[in-house]
């Protein structure tokens, strides 16, 4: 039989396993920032700043208060993380730069559309070339960037693209920001270590699974499937089962629909957890967290549905970045925030309590604390 799990349990490991218990460092250096990416595999990247950039928050929720030019440290001088696709756009630990290699994003090897890169991708030639002769160079820098192409997403440049095939392919990799565009290199020449043996597929999938659930602390295969590198599991299921044969994965009952695993590693944690170690934290979540990035997983394990509502029309929306407040191993209450920089305050909009949680029910002082130390970090005061 399947060891029975309570929820709440497996809810403290994933919280355990994404950091987001227990005390925090102080000072926080860029080896503490490195760790962390290569616990959790990546920090999303999303242009939306209205509170702040969603890698510095899912740090700052781990971390608490630091200077966020130790990640710039990190990427742009030490080299030790660099950015690359995982579940989506993100920035990796360069130490995985050949299980990243070794499972590419499959859309590069679908005829249709390699097709249509190679159509609308036609500058590699140019590209490399140019590379071959300067550090590093922007799209701006081709006079073939103006040239524009109408495609499903709007007008779109070839040059941009042949960029984007390239560090798909781990040919390229950025090399610094110039405002929101990427300086380009040279993979071979940025990285100051060799790549190293690119394992198998077979293995490399194996590493990824394992990776991923021990970030996850509790997972379906499927909920496995969307994280880390996600589209890149082609061909998991055998390997899956050979973990479990392996006894390297445990499966585990919940009470839930789905079949649950956990990593073999983690069940002395679990034992820890069951027995009263748990250390809770009240902390705010960038709503691009790992913790909750696959929405159907969130919903399954705490009951929280969540949805981005950024794309939403105002007059639909009940918030734009929404912040969930995570509580222990709960997830209570979502806060609708947005910094004033004119005003240099941090603006509590909405506020919305989750069933269970409202009136007195409510951990007022917590709350207020983790508003504070994200306005701290923030540099500004907080508006409610």
């Amino acid at each position: 039989m399947n060891r029975k799990v309570r929820v709440e349990h497996a809810r403290r490991l994933a919280v355990a396993r994404q950091q987001l218990s227990g005390s925090r460092p102080r000072p926080v250096t860029a080896d503490d920032i490195h760790a962390l990416v290569r616990t959790i595999g990546c920090l999303q990247l999303d242009p939306t700043a209205i509170v702040a950039r969603s890698h510095l928050l899912v740090l700052f929720s781990r971390l608490a208060a630091f200077d966020p030019k130790l990640v710039d440290t990190l990427l742009w001088e030490e080299r030790r993380l660099y950015e690359y696709w995982a579940h989506q756009a993100s920035i990796v630990a360069t130490e995985d730069r050949a299980l990243h290699l070794a499972l590419p994003p499959p859309w590069l090897d679908q005829r249709t559309t390699a097709a249509w890169m190679t159509t609308r991708a036609r500058f590699s030639e140019l590209v490399l070339e140019r590379l071959a002769a300067t550090a590093s160079v922007r799209a701006a820098d081709f006079e073939q960037h103006t040239e524009k192409y109408e495609s499903g997403w709007g007008l779109r440049s070839p040059i941009v693209d042949t960029l984007a095939l390239l560090w798909l392919q781990g040919r390229i990799v950025p090399a610094g920001r110039v405002g929101s565009g990427r300086r380009w290199a040279l993979a071979e020449c940025w990285f100051r270590t060799p790549v190293g043996p690119i394992p198998d597929h077979a293995v490399a999938l194996r590493q990824a699974a394992v990776r991923s659930l021990h970030a996850l602390g509790v997972a379906t295969q499927q909920q496995v499937k969307r994280h880390f590198i996600r589209h890149r599991y082609q061909g998991l299921a055998p390997v899956w089962k050979q973990l479990e044969v392996d006894r390297a994965i445990v499966p585990i009952d919940l009470g839930l629909k789905g079949d649950w695993y956990i990593h073999a590693d983690d069940l002395e944690l679990l034992d820890q957890i069951e027995s009263g170690a748990f250390e809770p934290r009240t902390t705010l979540l960038s709503p691009f967290d790992n913790l909750i990035c696959d929405r159907d997983r969130t919903l399954a394990l705490w009951g929280f549905d969540f949805k981005l509502e950024i794309y939403v029309p105002k007059s639909k929306r009940w918030g734009y970045f929404v912040m969930p407040l995570l509580h222990g191993e709960r997830i209570i209450a979502r806060l609708d925030l947005a910094v004033d920089r004119t005003e240099a305050t941090l603006n509590v909009i909405g506020e919305r309590w989750e069933p269970g949680w409202e009136g007195g029910r409510r951990p007022v002082r917590p709350t207020r604390r983790a508003l504070g130390e994200l306005a701290a970090f923030l540099g500004v005061g907080v508006r409610r």
